[in-house]
């Protein structure tokens, strides 16, 4: 396993004893995936499910036929399936996969920055075609997870904030997500886009700050820069409208409002991006 990776495979190991502290979390997206299942029968698939401690596996069963939990950390899936005691259930499969497909190259550009501007060009050419994901889609529903931050992460550990093609790699991942995202989605089905943004790490009042205030510190700290890199709820919205490319396959978009993630030693806040993929025709 590569360097990067392992810095998820880590953060995966951290966060387990946290279950009982993301009850709010996991309720709340779960409610969201039970909602977005038009009827029982159908199938979802959720990127970067880790430990899946943000998901309640035995509820969502119950709604869905199949329930594909899709992530490069095995050893988490494996446990989030004996934790929440399905590891038996039939209709739940586990797919081990690098979402962006360029996670090799990029811990080996972390390792000889030397490479050069050959190297870089050949991973942005491959953010920019589509992934193909051998996990036999499409779906219903497709949640994407809290994800989206760690893959811009993997480039911010790779190339370093100051190397002059960081925005182009962090905005090529974040755009090659929102594609697979939709290329996974059946026509008329459904996605939700989570992305926690900011963490008490860089804001400290976090968790303090009353509910009825949230909205309006969230806004003060976007407005500093007091973000996640690539992940301003701002910019998910814009993926997806307007005259974005990938606006004209969708429809019904729909920013949710945000909420505090309670991860133990830190708090998160998320946000999340709901749509339906537009019927053709």
């Amino acid at each position: 396993m590569n360097e990067l990776f392992e810095e998820e495979v880590r953060f995966n190991q951290a966060s387990r004893p946290n279950w009982e502290e993301g009850a709010a979390h996991r309720n709340l997206i779960t409610r969201y995936l039970i909602d977005l299942a038009e009827s029982p029968g159908g199938r979802l698939c959720v990127l970067g499910a880790g430990n899946s401690n943000d998901l309640d596996l035995q509820k969502l069963s119950q709604v869905y036929s199949e329930i594909h939990l899709v992530d490069l950390d095995e050893t988490a899936l494996k446990y989030a399936v004996d934790f929440q005691a399905v590891s038996e259930n039939p209709s739940i499969h586990l797919h081990v996969l690098d979402l962006t497909g360029v996670g090799d190259r990029l811990a080996a550009f972390k390792k000889d920055r030397d490479q050069g501007e050959e190297e870089l060009q050949q991973i942005l050419a491959l953010l920019s075609e589509s992934r193909e994901l051998d996990i036999s889609g499409p779906f219903d529903v497709v949640c994407s997870t809290c994800i989206l931050s760690q893959l811009i992460l993997q480039v911010v550990h790779a190339a370093g904030e100051s190397h002059p093609r960081f925005e182009e790699l962090m905005v090529a991942v974040r755009e090659q997500h929102f594609r697979t995202v939709l290329d996974l989605t059946v026509e008329g089905g459904a996605g939700l886009i989570i992305s926690d943004f900011v963490s008490s790490e860089s804001a400290a009042d976090l968790k303090d700050v009353p509910d009825f205030q949230f909205t309006q510190y969230l806004s003060q700290l976007l407005s500093s820069r007091n973000f996640f890199h690539g992940v301003h709820p701002g910019l998910l919205y814009a993926q997806l409208k307007g005259k974005a490319p990938l606006a004209k396959l969708v429809e019904d978009v729909e920013m949710l409002p945000p909420w505090r993630w309670d991860l133990g030693p830190r708090q998160y806040a998320v946000a999340a991006l709901r749509f339906r993929r537009r019927p053709k025709g």
